[in-house]
């Protein structure tokens, strides 16, 4: 089962309209969509309240679920589904299964996007990568851990520069090519 091709990529969000009034329109978000898999990355100024997450994409019409696998701090046993309207080709508005928030997103330009998911024999340990040709997303852990989520950009000079961790002394740290 593959999601629709126009959520393919990367997407920031923009801001987060909760129903209790809270808004966010700080906190980086990095959600990156392949053809099946998705990791997203949500890590606040203080890093206190930092999750993120890997798995499946389900769509079905309007409709998406994220089903991790792995996460950071841990999978929360709630569903994760929200309805997508897209308003433009980048950008795309998202609103609660329960009504309880309204996200709006918008694109990153990037290239196709590339994942796989493998699990090491030895440890159990599963890993999820989608990258494109400047950015690349990376979760690895066990379902009842916390996951590790690093994001790398490729700089202009063609250095490799991790913009966000779930390991925050790994931020902005030039690392080899993924």
């Amino acid at each position: 089962m593959s999601v629709p091709s126009q959520l393919e990529g990367l997407w920031r969000r923009k801001g987060i309209w909760r129903k209790n009034g809270e808004v966010d329109l700080v906190t980086p978000v990095w959600w990156f969509q392949a053809e099946r898999y998705h990791i997203d990355l949500r890590i606040p100024a203080n890093h206190c309240q930092m999750t993120g997450f890997a798995g499946t994409t389900v769509v079905e019409g309007q409709r998406c679920e994220w089903q991790p696998e792995i996460a950071y701090p841990f999978v929360s046993p709630e569903a994760d589904a929200g309805w997508l309207r897209m308003d433009s080709h980048d950008a795309m508005h998202e609103t609660g299964i329960d009504e309880s928030y309204e996200e709006d997103w918008y694109r990153v330009p990037t290239g196709p996007m590339q994942s796989r998911r493998s699990v090491d024999r030895a440890t159990g340990k599963i890993t999820y990568v989608i990258s494109c040709e400047e950015w690349h997303a990376m979760a690895c852990g066990h379902p009842d851990q916390p996951a590790e989520i690093t994001i790398t950009h490729r700089t202009p000079s063609g250095a490799w520069r991790i913009v966000a961790s779930t390991i925050p002394a790994r931020e902005n740290v030039i690392v080899p090519a993924p």
